[in-house]
């Protein structure tokens, strides 16, 4: 089970980085054009990164 969570929040910090990727202009999208998102967002992302690998790899161990 633990696997599954795993693999769903590298998902969802998939979707997180894709989402905050300026565009060709190089503009941010709107959510992230305050200041406070800039300090935020990548703490975020990285948690759900983490805390999937942990899950992950808590997973596999246990077996």
């Amino acid at each position: 089970m633990s696997i599954l969570i795993g693999a769903a929040m590298i998902a969802i910090a998939g979707v997180l980085i894709f989402i905050g990727r300026p565009n060709s202009a190089g503009e941010h999208p709107r959510f992230l054009r305050f200041e406070a998102a800039l300090v935020l967002f990548p703490p975020v992302i990285l948690s759900f990164l983490g805390l999937g690998a942990a899950a992950i790899i808590s997973g596999l161990l246990t077996g």
